[in-house]
């Protein structure tokens, strides 16, 4: 009421009118609708900055990432949720809500993708290149801007295929061997993770009819394998660094790499 009446005063001041000698009856209206517009127009604002307010606390805890206690679990967690952006491409046209939705789901994908860094769960390269696409899907999302979207998303799900089967150190078998399948001329997986520093046991399988010949300059290893047959390969100790090993007879497929971490 105060403030009212002190809006009152200033209003019938400007206006031409002295406080508590009100003799224009016209004047004295206008000064009323004015602070009636006035404080119309107050209370719109400050509802206004309410309901901003409580939508921003709203959306703040609304996406909150989902936390993952394991590797595997934010491995698991970045295939899933980008198999459900990946499902909302396929509509022709997105709505603002579809694209809110993905920006929602970006925030669970940086958690993930954080917790893979942070534990150095896969080859660095890889792991940069998920983490530049869920960057840029967050904010193509949240600007509501959809071919960039759509871009993003594309090389996001390329990106997290990538990671299949290659996070943390590649496990080893019962003997303490790490194992290479060729298969179709193909070395499974093509990546192996190694620790640095320790002399270490490949087993290379052969399940091709045809023989092959596992080879690598870096590690100064050869050794020709049989078709459907295995072979004991020793290897390093390795310094920390990436060894590239390949197959003699199929050069332009039996392509791999050695990580010693």
């Amino acid at each position: 009421m105060r403030n009212v009446t002190s809006s009152l005063r200033i209003i019938l001041k400007i206006i031409g009118l002295k406080w508590g000698r009100v003799f224009d009856m016209k004047k004295l209206l206008l000064a009323t609708t004015i602070i009636g517009l006035v404080s119309g127009i107050s209370s719109m604002v400050v509802a206004e900055d309410a309901q901003h307010n409580a939508a921003h606390e709203e959306r703040t805890m609304h996406y909150e990432g989902q936390s993952y206690a394991t590797v595997e679990a934010a491995l698991e967690g970045l295939k899933s949720h980008t198999d459900e952006i990946a499902e909302l491409m396929k509509i022709e046209t997105l709505a603002e809500s579809d694209l809110e939705k993905i920006h929602e789901i970006s925030y669970s994908l940086e958690t993930a993708i954080d917790k893979m860094i942070a534990e150095k769960a896969g080859h660095a390269d890889q792991l940069a290149a998920v983490d530049e696409a869920v960057q840029a899907v967050h904010y193509a999302s949240e600007a509501h801007e959809q071919a960039n979207t759509r871009e993003w998303s594309a090389k996001l799900e390329a990106a997290v295929a990538a990671l299949d089967g290659k996070a943390g150190q590649s496990k080893t078998n019962a003997d303490g061997a790490y194992e290479l399948v060729i298969k179709d001329h193909i070395f499974t997986p093509d990546e192996l993770h190694v620790p640095a520093g320790q002399k270490i046991k490949l087993v290379v399988h052969n399940q091709d009819p045809t023989p092959e010949e596992f080879e690598s300059d870096d590690f100064r290893r050869e050794k020709i394998i049989p078709g459907n047959s295995s072979a004991t390969i020793y290897v390093g100790p390795l310094k920390p660094g990436k060894y590239h090993f390949f197959g003699e007879f199929n050069l332009d497929k039996a392509n791999g790499y050695l990580y010693a971490e």
